[in-house]
């Protein structure tokens, strides 16, 4: 069994890296052979939108569309970039020809590093991308610069729930690929990240920032009953107001 871990970011050994080896790790713990490359690696090119879809197949090597399809498990990290993830990873999405099997596992992570803002829309991109490819995905890993080493330990135990996985494949049965998206649809219906939105990605900041932050201290105790104002607003649906107080709270902690 191989599992297949696709780094998207253009820097090597930054933290798209780090999120990827660690799913790694978990999978070889687990038994099984890892293989790791870096899409900036490929000459991967932007499909220009000429001819059918799948004419964009041909932009992405096939050598690279052949490890994808070789593998019992999939592994992917990008990088976000204003919001979502880098245009190098969007680009080998549009363009990698698959072979049309639905069900293979995979694990997905998207890493922001500066602000932490777009940690939620930039998973959100690759699993709306699982999905139109009919994976079994599993959690999504939203990672900032605030939470790497928790990020680290999700991707770890991922990496080791996908050997199970693909120990007993379990594709989504239909007599074809357009009559399994009924079931498609309440397999993703799972992941409440893919709901977020721009209140959920500060809450989720907050909370990485909150526990990077020694519980003690006049700034961290106002930050903390920001956000619990925040929540407790949220459930209320009074979202807008949820939001400036989710704000607040990073603001008073950002650095």
């Amino acid at each position: 069994m191989t599992v297949l871990g696709l780094i998207g970011s253009p820097r090597k050994d930054g933290r798209s890296d780090a999120l990827v080896q660690a799913a790694l790790d978990g999978a070889a713990s687990a038994g099984a052979d890892t293989l790791k490359t870096y899409l900036i690696d490929w000459p991967i090119r932007r499909f220009d939108g000429a001819g059918h879809y799948t004419t964009a197949f041909s932009y992405c090597p096939k050598e690279l569309s052949q490890l994808w399809d070789e593998a019992d498990a999939i592994i992917l990290a990008a990088p976000v970039y204003w919001g979502d993830i880098n245009g190098l990873t969007k680009d080998f999405m549009d363009t990698i020809g698959l072979c049309e099997k639905s069900g293979k596992p995979a694990l997905g992570a998207a890493i922001a590093g500066g602000s932490g803002k777009g940690l939620i829309s930039g998973v959100q991109s690759i699993y709306h991308f699982y999905y139109h490819r009919q994976l079994e995905a599993i959690d999504p890993v939203p990672a900032s610069r605030f939470n790497m080493a928790d990020a680290c330990e999700q991707m770890r135990l991922g990496g080791i729930k996908l050997v199970e996985l693909a120990n007993e494949p379990n594709p989504f049965e239909a007599e074809s690929r357009d009559a399994c998206w009924g079931e498609v649809v309440a397999y993703y219906e799972q992941f409440g990240l893919l709901r977020g939105d721009p209140l959920d990605e500060f809450l989720l900041l907050d909370a990485h920032l909150l526990a990077e932050r020694a519980p003690v201290g006049t700034e961290t105790e106002i930050a903390k009953s920001e956000y619990d104002e925040a929540l407790r607003l949220a459930a209320l649906g009074r979202r807008s107001e949820a939001a400036l107080a989710a704000v607040r709270c990073y603001k008073r902690l950002f650095h």
